[in-house]
């Protein structure tokens, strides 16, 4: 009995090494976003119940934004088309949260997101109930200040953060994907090529795991 004890901790499956990812940090845990409510870009309300059963990848910014969020959607939409020739895992589904509820109405969030892609859905504090965006807005530790928008003008500043957030088909946060900041570059950039590739091994790396 002890020698076969050993022969089947010897031979035991091994699970495989975590991958090696270029500009993404994999959890060893996906984290819960909370007790969120938002709205889309069509009034209707979103909790975690509404994203679950699909993967998803989400950016921030704003509408008004002049070169980060547009930027970066064009290169979502692209990522997104590009991964459809990957039969062997859903297609990823594309979210955008707005941190400026201000100006960036339900019919401001459609008119803009509809140049990108037509399936980009649009997400943003809901106006009945602002405060159960912050459990979302704190788990994925969101980092934007807005000038003064109190000030009675609609040309105020925002600031915010480029990460991308990987949410899995359990509406838990799974990864984080940072920007390339390279000399010469105004602003840091994601390269869809290494967006992908990043992707995709965590991707293959989950389902090792799922096994």
């Amino acid at each position: 009995m002890l020698l076969l004890a050993v022969l089947m901790w010897h031979f035991r499956p091994v699970r495989s090494a975590a991958p090696a990812l270029q500009q993404a940090i994999l959890l060893s845990a996906p984290l819960s976003l909370g007790a969120f409510r938002l709205q889309d870009q069509y009034g209707q309300r979103v909790q975690a119940t509404d994203l679950q059963g699909r993967w998803h990848l989400l950016s921030y910014g704003y509408t008004y934004c002049p070169d980060v969020c547009p930027l970066t959607l064009a290169k979502l939409a692209y990522l997104q088309q590009q991964l459809a020739q990957y039969t062997e895992y859903p297609q990823l589904d594309l979210l955008f949260y707005s941190i400026d509820p201000g100006r960036d109405s339900t019919t401001e969030l459609a008119r803009y997101l509809q140049h990108f892609a037509a399936d980009i859905r649009g997400l943003r504090p809901d106006p009945q109930a602002a405060t159960l965006a912050l459990p979302f807005e704190q788990a994925l530790s969101l980092r934007f200040s807005i000038e003064d928008e109190q000030s009675g003008t609609a040309d105020y500043a925002v600031a915010h953060g480029i990460s991308l957030y990987l949410l899995n088909p359990e509406a838990r946060l799974q990864a984080v994907f940072f920007p390339a900041n390279r000399p010469g570059m105004a602003v840091p950039e994601f390269d869809v090529d290494i967006l992908q590739a990043d992707y995709l091994a965590i991707r293959r790396y989950l389902a090792t795991q799922a096994d």
